[in-house]
């Protein structure tokens, strides 16, 4: 059947679903998804592209392409992009929401059940053994992000600069992702570059820096701007997430922001969901709604409304050269954060060695990352068991 892509026009022999088929699957995906992105996208591959047809492999690749380019968490927005070729805007926001709600749930279950019950010493010998395991995972995370970014000695070099502003100048972190963007770009393209339409993106990013200091609707803020502008994906957020509901609202620890993440690890749905164990312990199950609904309601705009106008920027040398220094930027940052997170991971000599092992699991064997996760739930259940 020949089908035509409503956002490029593109069109292609391949099964077209029923409407009950794409919506009963991305539900059930909100169920089982669990791994982080990279296992979630190759869920999505197998089932749409070697399975059933729905796209062929090209296709799937180009619209990935397209997703990587954009803050947030790229399985997401592929499930919106693949409900809004079948039911335009309707089909997009149902597919994004059935790929969030079943995770979110359970996120806010766990974040009840860890108030409730996270000072007993069975949980904490649980938490012992799976947060460096997280923070392994994370390592590894910066690594090959780090390899996707950093491609040029001028990107190495701006990536330790926003590191080193950050953790000695403690400069603002959105501040500096945007002035090494515009850096990068005056090296590529030099100054007279910077005209006209080319300013907009500029303007509206460093009017978005005036806001963070406005006291009002801080939660909304907090997390609408996470979504907003995590370049790089979940590991980006957590840069918002410890500058903001840590260090400057003082909702959570660094302790208690690392639980979530590792919490975020088994639980289905989109990694970005320990934003809403972040909400709940800042505002109870309304700031979980808060949460969830703000972080991801960027991506749901960039694919619906903007990714007609967006991916025509794929070819815009100067939104290219910005995004690429933006991004290595980014690289720093995160590294900053997890220097701050490790504290509370890092306990003694096993617990390091846990965080070494889970990180040379996933970076030297490759193994999936639920798999990592689910070891260390085992191992610390086990932990647990033997320390009654």
């Amino acid at each position: 059947m020949l089908y035509e892509d409503k956002l490029t026009g593109h069109q292609e022999n391949r099964a077209s679903p029923s409407w009950r088929e794409v919506f009963l699957y991305f539900f059930i995906l909100g169920f089982i998804n669990i791994g982080g992105p990279v296992a979630q996208i190759t869920m999505m591959f197998n089932h749409m592209v070697e399975r059933k047809k729905w796209l062929s492999k090209d296709r799937f690749v180009k619209i990935l392409a397209f997703c990587h380019m954009l803050p947030g968490p790229e399985a997401l927005q592929l499930a919106i992009y693949v409900g809004y070729l079948k039911r335009k805007i309707t089909g997009g926001i149902l597919a994004g929401i059935t790929f969030i709600i079943p995770g979110a749930v359970v996120m806010v279950v766990l974040s009840w059940l860890y108030i409730k019950y996270g000072m007993l010493q069975e949980v904490s010998n649980i938490l012992y053994i799976l947060k460096p395991a997280v923070l392994g995972i994370i390592a590894s995370g910066i690594i090959k992000l780090g390899r996707a970014t950093i491609k040029t000695k001028v990107l190495a070099g701006l990536c330790a600069a926003a590191f080193l502003v950050i953790q000695f100048g403690k400069a603002n972190f959105l501040l500096v992702l945007i002035v090494v963007g515009i850096l990068n770009l005056l090296f590529k393209e030099g100054l007279p570059s910077l005209r006209g339409r080319n300013m907009a993106m500029f303007g509206f990013s460093l009017g978005a820096i005036f806001l963070t200091h406005s006291r009002w609707m801080q939660m909304t803020w907090l997390f609408l701007k996470t979504g907003m502008f995590s370049f790089g994906g979940a590991y980006a957020s957590l840069i918002f997430l410890q500058n903001g509901a840590v260090l400057q609202y003082h909702w959570l620890t660094a302790n208690q922001l690392l639980d979530g993440v590792a919490l975020s690890v088994v639980t289905p749905g989109p990694f970005m969901l320990f934003a809403t164990f972040v909400g709940y312990l800042a505002g109870g199950i309304s700031g979980a709604v808060t949460a969830t609904f703000f972080v991801f309601l960027p991506s749901f705009i960039f694919v619906l409304l903007g990714a007609r106008y967006i991916e025509q920027l794929r070819g815009n040398r100067f939104f290219q050269a910005f995004l690429s220094g933006a991004s290595a930027a980014v690289v720093g940052v995160i590294l900053k954060v997890s220097l701050e997170l490790a504290p509370g991971a890092l306990l003694d000599l096993p617990s390091k060695g846990i965080a070494l092992g889970a990180f040379a699991l996933t970076t030297f064997l490759q193994l999936d990352v639920a798999l990592i996760a689910v070891l260390a739930i085992a191992v610390g259940i086990t932990y647990a068991a033997i320390m009654l």
